[in-house]
């Protein structure tokens, strides 16, 4: 890890200013890890941007920067196309999150910035953003929030408690409260993150879900159903729209139930989008599944998206994947 933060710090340090952008439809590993990264490249005394969402955020991203402003904290956001009057030929592009150009929140900064690192969790893809400096891709890592710790840590340098507890609720989401992707290190930083002043009572206000969300959820779970043995899918319906995070959330609930190995959520992401969010426990690769049907991930933790697909086409794909193997 000190060679990816050796590399880290010089970039910054021989760059004039930094723009950080992580994927579309943030959450709070990665929007939280960007804003926790431009605080620690303010310290090295430069100018730091953080792509801002086009598209709403989850609600727990929404509550963590409702925190921040509330306790006057500012970030420097800037929106697409406005973030091109800051780009010159000595700015470094950090993208977290993803090494996937396709998944970004803005492709075209790709094709503006000469200099771009990568920092992801998940599995390596065939698909990756070209012309890198430098790539660091790592799917042993519970979350980017857990090497954005890390790198807290090889600094000694501390952040506004405010900003550490969205870190550790980044981190609480990304392994579905540590029951997945989870190792000894995993936990090591939690522990850091609390002693640089995590809020628990914070963090649940930001975790916490409305009842109407809830009992949405729990309605389409009465209509998940096995696939395969182990294998428990819920098709979300061709009338709803709904948002990644509410896939991701599914498909964690899904996978609390006994003899589940895998779980699918699949739902519209728009009118003409339909997305798939997968969980494994960890037997059987959820990336796998998804790479073979055009997605990807991380081991427990992997999704895909389909354009001009309906929900029954997408489901017979995943079936398919699933009783072939």
């Amino acid at each position: 890890m000190d060679y990816l933060f050796d590399k880290l710090t010089e970039n910054i340090k021989s760059h004039s200013n930094i723009i950080i952008m992580t994927h579309k439809h943030p959450d709070l590993d990665g929007m939280g890890s960007a804003i926790a990264l431009s605080k620690i490249i303010k310290s090295f005394k430069k100018d730091c941007y953080i792509v801002f969402p086009v598209e709403r955020v989850n609600v727990s991203l929404e509550k963590g920067l409702q925190a921040l402003d509330k306790n006057g904290i500012s970030v420097n956001f800037m929106k697409y196309p406005d973030i091109l009057e800051v780009i010159d030929e000595e700015s470094l592009l950090i993208v977290l999150d993803t090494q996937k150009p396709m998944l970004v929140e803005n492709s075209e900064l790709l094709d503006k910035v000469k200099d771009i690192f990568v920092i992801d969790h998940h599995t390596n893809s065939s698909s990756h953003i070209d012309n890198t400096i430098f790539e660091y891709i790592n799917s042993n890592k519970s979350s980017i929030v857990e090497i954005m710790a890390e790198y807290l840590k090889y600094l000694n340098k501390t952040l506004d408690p405010v900003i550490v507890t969205l870190l550790s609720a980044g981190m609480e989401i990304d392994t579905n409260s540590y029951s997945l992707k989870t190792t000894e290190n995993t936990f090591k930083m939690a522990g850091f993150l609390t002693r640089l002043g995590a809020d628990s009572v914070l963090k649940q206000e930001i975790l916490k879900e409305s009842k109407d969300d809830v009992i949405r959820r729990h309605d389409y779970i009465k209509n998940s159903y096995f696939i395969k043995e182990g294998y428990l899918l819920c098709d979300m319906g061709e009338e709803d729209i709904n948002d990644t995070v509410d896939l991701a959330i599914l498909a964690d609930e899904l996978l609390r139930f006994d003899t589940v190995e895998v779980s699918f959520s699949v739902g519209k992401l728009s009118p003409t989008k339909v997305g798939v969010s997968a969980r494994s426990m960890g037997k059987v690769s959820a990336a796998v599944i998804m790479s073979a049907i055009g997605g990807g991930g991380h081991v427990t933790d992997a999704a895909a998206q389909f354009e001009g697909k309906t929900n029954a086409e997408v489901i017979e794909m995943i079936k398919s994947v699933v009783m072939e193997g």
